[in-house]
């Protein structure tokens, strides 16, 4: 969605082509919605505040657009509501299971479906108002209209389910509701959770046969103590109420609230619901993440990798299935991140890469500029994680020809992207002893720093900058033999992986520093092979035998024939198994599964393990002519395919003209673009003519083929429907000469930065050949 700042004035909008044109049609072919009578909501988008809104109607336009579509393996809840259509209650129901799973946005669709089937409906809102929690502002919205819709037939159990969320998110007195460093804002907020556990636990003494109030406290409770670090009266009471709803409810999706509870209180405890969970709700990709962490936690990483894969299999299934774009996937690129680092952790690098790769050629939502700092998308995650795998295995020379060669990790045109992209490579000629190379980019980034303040960049990317090269300064002044100033755990070379700036600080001299990094890595995941590993290594060099051979236990030898044989640590072990009396051939094979059954058993019905774009919908459509055109005359073609609201739509007109100039610069890249409006054939005909050869002035208006969808049939088809208000919305469409979607952006504002656009489909391009790509983890 384009800021304020960034629009034009109204003026600017309303001249030339788009009011010419808005004369011409008859008011029967303007678009209208169900709550709005205008052609196009963009322009109500740029006065909201999508965390904030003002009201329902602001609330629902930031928020989901296609109904829902009922789901299987998400658990089973029965949640009865008042209601006066019989066909809302398995909505409801099945928004609660995704409440259960923490699948927020899918909750609120289902929700907001219950509302559209009943509307006012007081339970629909309290769910709207649950589905938002971590977006208090848009929650109390929902919660004081829910509190604002009760019915005379509306039951008790329902009143008090609604007045518990109303005190929660405080509709009477509007406080703020964010926590911060504040104590008075700590002891408010711990206050308002402990309150919203009082009315709970009051709603089951008044309803003890509500299964759901239980439920909820469960989850109140272990969500409170996981997220928020507040503190429980008794553990065990917790996990007997959660296992009493697991003897009346077998398939309800809550057992993964132990883990939760348990994990970092006894993580032993975590082990049983983390065996049993994921086959309740199989559906959700977290509830894999939720189990897997219950298995790292206990140090099982090889029965966690599955586990986690699964997670990313349902995540890429629901990709592919909508055609979302990954940031509208939830903790998409935190599944991700958890698989690449246990996988790099566990010396399985070639997999982490790999799948790192993956990460990184996925398309880009949020597309960045120089006037940001590096945001944690799955491009430049996906790059970080590949380099940090790499370093972590010492491979140097392997990591600075991917820097160079590798077009997945080639930086894009943004000032913060370039220099940490200067970073990598100057980390790695400085492990390879190429001392020209470093203070050549040692240079670079200083001129970059100079640029960055030149420019008045944003605070942060300046100050992302600067650590960049005191991180560098830090490795010079360590490889030097001397000791820098700062070396707390907050220091610049924390940013870099334990193993490494351990071998760093070893390597200086600061021996204890460099096992005290270690050690702080070991017990966030203990026993992790490459931590392990190096802490065994440098150990030993520190004369320190039994701390290099307490390690070096029957499990990290397994684990060490199941990691990448090419590893230069894997060589300098040999001594500490020489002390050990085991030999070189001291690794034991890779120990079998501990929880066989927590592992899918049929792993590709889940969805695939990467992704690859999908097909893109086929569409035959009528140009002003009445002409057809299909999808399929543009075969071996890359299009751009563009949806508006019709020609008299300002804002359409405005994403056109901005376009305009741009097509030049597309059609020489090999992209064509085509235009799918609203309007009828006898609209288009109006405002185009009625020849196949337009008119000089009009041909220059639209150098483009313009189709006719008043029924809006291909809109729907790529998502580009507000199912809810009714009513067309804003799309621009990548597709590939193999008919592949390769990217898309589907708003109710218009798509308007067609520089963005075009780097972005020349990346895509080049990444993704029509050759079947090879599944890299398997």
């Amino acid at each position: 969605m384009p800021s304020p700042a960034r629009h034009r004035p109204i003026l600017r909008l309303l001249a030339g082509t788009a009011l010419l044109l808005a004369t011409l049609l008859p008011p029967q072919s303007q678009a209208a919605y169900r709550n709005y009578n205008l052609p196009c909501l963009a322009p109500l988008l740029l006065q909201l505040n999508p965390d904030a809104p003002k009201d329902m109607e602001q609330a629902f336009i930031a928020g989901p657009t296609r109904f829902p579509a009922p789901l299987e393996n998400i658990g089973t809840v029965s949640f009865p509501i008042t209601t006066t259509s019989p066909d809302a209650q398995p909505f409801f129901n099945q928004g609660v299971a995704l409440l259960h799973g923490l699948w927020y946005s899918e909750a609120e669709r289902n929700f907001r479906k219950v509302l559209d089937l009943d509307p006012g409906n007081p339970m629909a809102l309290w769910g709207l108002a649950m589905a938002n929690e971590l977006r208090p502002g848009r929650a109390r919205v929902f919660a004081d209209i829910a509190v604002r819709s009760l019915r005379p037939e509306t039951t008790p159990r329902e009143k008090q389910w609604i007045d518990l969320i109303a005190t929660y998110f405080d509709v009477a007195t509007n406080k703020k509701l964010n926590h911060d460093d504040n104590p008075k804002l700590e002891a408010a907020f711990a206050s308002r959770h402990r309150q919203y556990i009082s009315d709970l636990e009051q709603l089951i003494l008044d309803h003890p046969d509500d299964l759901e109030a239980k439920a909820f406290l469960v989850r109140q409770l272990a969500l409170d103590q996981h997220r928020l670090n507040l503190p429980i009266g008794s553990h065990l009471t917790i996990d007997r109420f959660a296992k009493d709803i697991a003897d009346t409810a077998p398939d309800h999706p809550s057992q993964h609230y132990l883990v939760f509870l348990w994990l970092t209180e006894n993580p032993e405890l975590t082990l049983p619901p983390a065996a049993t969970g994921p086959a309740l709700a199989p559906n959700i990709a977290d509830s894999w993440r939720y189990a897997a962490e219950a298995f790292l936690a206990n140090r099982q990483y090889q029965d966690a990798i599955p586990l986690l894969k699964a997670a990313l299999r349902v995540n890429h299934q629901h990709l592919l299935e909508r055609r979302l774009m990954p940031l509208e996937i939830e903790n998409l690129t935190a599944n991700y991140t958890a698989l690449i680092e246990t996988l790099a952790g566990l010396g399985r690098i070639t997999e982490a890469t790999k799948l790192a790769e993956q990460l990184a050629t996925l398309p880009r939502s949020a597309l960045p500029t120089d006037a940001t700092a590096l945001q944690a998308t799955p491009t430049l995650t996906g790059r970080r994680l590949f380099v940090e795998s790499l370093m972590r295995a010492e491979l140097w020379d392997q990591l600075l020809d991917t820097l160079t060669n590798n077009p997945a990790l080639q930086p894009g045109n943004s000032l913060p992207e370039q220099t940490q992209h200067l970073f990598w490579k100057a980390v790695a000629h400085a492990h390879l002893d190429q001392t020209e190379q470093l203070k050549a980019l040692q240079k670079e980034l200083a001129q970059a720093l100079d640029t960055a303040i030149k420019r008045n960049l944003a605070v942060d990317a300046e100050e992302q900058l600067a650590t960049l090269i005191e991180t560098l300064d830090t490795i010079a002044t360590l490889q030097a033999g001397e000791s820098p100033p700062n070396l707390d755990p907050d220091n610049p070379l924390a940013t870099l992986p334990p193993e490494t700036a351990a071998r760093l600080l070893f390597q200086a001299g600061l021996k204890d520093q460099a096992l005290a990094r270690l050690n702080i890595a070991l017990k966030e995941r203990p026993a992790l092979f490459l931590p392990a590993a190096t802490n065994a290594e440098l150990q030993l060099a520190a004369g320190n035998d039994v701390g290099a051979m307490v390690g070096f236990t029957r499990d990290f030898r397994s684990t060490a024939s199941a990691a990448d044989q090419n590893l230069p640590v894997l060589k300098r072990l040999d001594p500490v198994a020489e002390r050990m009396q085991l030999g070189k051939r001291w690794q034991l094979p890779a120990t079998t599964s501990a929880n066989p059954d927590a592992a899918p058993n049929n792993p590709d019905t889940l969805g695939p393990l990467t992704w690859s774009p999908p097909a893109a919908p086929d569409w035959t459509l009528p140009n002003h002519t009445g002409r057809e055109i299909a999808l399929e005359d543009f075969r071996g073609q890359t299009i751009m395919l563009n949806f508006f609201l019709g020609v008299g739509c300002v804002y359409c007109a405005e994403q056109l003209n901005t376009f305009r100039p741009y097509l030049d610069k597309f059609e020489q890249a090999g992209i064509k673009m085509i235009a799918v409006s609203s309007d009828s054939v006898e609209g288009l005909a109006q405002a185009l003519g009625d020849s196949e050869t337009l008119d000089p002035e009009t041909q220059k208006l639209f150098p483009f083929p313009v189709l006719a969808d008043p029924e809006y049939e291909v809109f729907k088809q790529y998502g580009a429907y507000d199912d809810f208000e009714q009513g067309g919305m804003h799309g621009t469409i990548i597709i590939d000469p193999e008919g592949r979607q390769l990217w898309s952006n589907i708003s109710h504002a218009p798509f308007e930065d067609p520089t963005a656009l075009l780097t972005e489909a020349k990346r895509l391009l080049s990444l993704h050949s029509p050759a079947a790509e090879e599944d890299p983890t398997e």
